[in-house]
């Protein structure tokens, strides 16, 4: 009579140590979030810098450029008749202004000393006063300080310092500044703006 062994069974528990596996429709492991950029903050911050900054600069250098020019034109002033006097400090420089379209003309400057005035400067100056648009036609550096005397051969004359080509060209460069710089940072500001709404929409 012959016997059988049935046949071995496989044990219902895995063997130790064996991971399971995963459940059909699992998912896996989330991906790490996405660190959010600086660049949009960082370019907003710096348009709004240059801006602002800009647009300070620019204004002051404007009206110190303005009070400038304008102090060099308050300080002209006409000669009744065209003669009279004119008090200055060593080392001072002045021209003689007549109105716009004269010709030929002359002046004699005394010195308070009876000297001869020293060179003047090469610089033409026109400005506006009383209405009057005045060209400098002479100039002059006084040579002592005290009081000139100005003869002329026409009744209109004025004197006073050149118009001051600092002051000028300040303000020109203030509004210049003003206007580039707040371009330039108002671009800036508005391209970290455009940035910075593209990546949230995208988040």
């Amino acid at each position: 009579m012959s016997m059988h062994q049935p046949a071995s069974q496989p044990s219902p528990n895995p063997g130790y140590g064996a991971a399971p596996a995963p459940a059909y429709g699992s998912a896996g492991s989330a991906p790490a979030p996405q660190k959010k950029s600086k660049g949009p903050k960082v370019l907003m911050i710096l348009g709004g810098i240059i801006l602002l900054l800009s647009i300070i600069l620019g204004t002051v250098l404007t009206v110190m450029g303005v009070g400038s020019a304008a102090a060099s034109v308050n300080d002209i002033e006409e000669l009744p008749g065209g003669s009279g006097t004119v008090t200055a400090e060593s080392g001072d420089m002045l021209q003689l202004y007549a109105p716009a379209g004269s010709s030929g003309v002359t002046c004699d400057v005394v010195t308070p000393d009876g000297s001869e005035p020293g060179p003047g400067t090469n610089q033409s100056s026109t400005t506006t006063f009383d209405g009057v648009e005045w060209v400098s036609f002479a100039s002059f550096e006084a040579t002592t300080a005290g009081e000139y005397q100005i003869s002329c051969d026409s009744p209109q004359v004025a004197v006073g310092p050149p118009v001051s080509l600092g002051g000028i060209f300040g303000a020109i460069g203030g509004i210049l500044l003003g206007i580039g710089g707040g371009i330039l940072g108002f671009l800036l500001l508005l391209a970290g703006l455009i940035w910075w709404l593209v990546a949230r929409k995208k988040a």
